[in-house]
């Protein structure tokens, strides 16, 4: 005869642990614990070790101590305590001089991004209207075609990023990573990271402004430009945008999502309140 679920299991939340366990609400409770463990010192040793070990207990086993902590982390939590769980890590921040070349290229050749798209002939069309001219698009599906079958793109984002092959990594997946010197940059989809690569190569050779304008200003027109590609890549349906909610163990967010609507992959995750309206038809 089998034996039924031990006391300790049914006393366990899987909801918040094991692999579901929200390190930065661990760490909140075990320093309430703490606190709580040396008010009772002030009374007696025996009280203070017993205040502790039910602490530590419940922690292990409901995955927090405070009822709501979930909640109350997602909300109140800084973000720089996040981060020092790998939530939403920043990339490693440049020395001082490469700031300053940085700002110094910034200042001489930034261009306004829309101005820019509009009179290279990259787009058309105003506002929630704007599309891309079918002369554009054309060169990006035959970069796309080039691209396609799995090609190794470790070269074609060296040349993206301004950086040798060799300081190039990717991790390849549902949400493709990155890795660009020290950086991390993070995709949406293998879709969404070849629309970027080709429409790089497409605008290289489409204007020879292109290359002069700074890289963080041209990573944003790529993502523009993928945000107003009407076909998927995966698998030629229609891609459409639509809002929607996110949410993780620390954070709850808005997000404007355009995607394929046959086969659900994701372009962009766009923020809503600077896209506002239909980016897609």
């Amino acid at each position: 005869m089998s034996e039924g679920p031990s006391p300790l299991s049914r006393l366990r939340d899987p909801e918040h642990t094991g692999e579901n366990r929200c390190l930065p609400c661990t760490a909140v409770n075990l320093v309430i614990a703490a606190a709580l463990s040396g008010l009772a010192a002030l009374v007696a040793v025996e009280l203070a070790a017993a205040v502790a070990v039910a602490a530590v207990a419940a922690i292990a086993l409901r995955g927090y101590l405070v009822p709501g902590t979930p909640r109350l982390t997602k909300r109140y939590l800084p973000g720089r305590a996040l981060r020092a769980f790998g939530k939403d890590a920043p990339p490693a921040e440049p020395d001082d001089f490469d700031t300053l070349e940085k700002v110094r290229n910034h200042r001489e050749n930034a261009v306004d991004a829309d101005a820019f798209l509009a009179e290279e002939g990259v787009v058309t069309g105003d506002g929630e209207a704007r599309e891309l001219t079918d002369g554009f698009a054309a060169a990006v599906g035959d970069r796309l075609d080039a691209h396609a079958g799995g090609a190794n793109l470790r070269d074609p984002l060296a040349s993206v990023f301004e950086v040798e092959p060799d300081e190039v990594t990717i991790e390849r997946g549902d949400h493709p990573s990155v890795t660009v010197g020290k950086r991390i940059r993070e995709w949406p989809s293998q879709s969404a990271l070849r629309v970027d690569v080709a429409a790089h190569e497409a605008l290289t050779e489409w204007t020879d402004r292109w290359l002069d304008v700074p890289l963080e200003q041209r990573v944003n027109m790529l993502e523009t430009i993928r945000s107003r590609w009407p076909v998927c890549p995966a698998c030629g349906g229609r891609v459409e945008s639509a809002s929607e909610v996110q949410t993780s163990c620390c954070g709850v967010h808005e997000v404007l999502a355009v995607a394929c609507v046959d086969c659900g992959e994701r372009l962009a995750e766009l923020d809503p309140t600077t896209h506002a309206g239909r980016l897609v038809s």
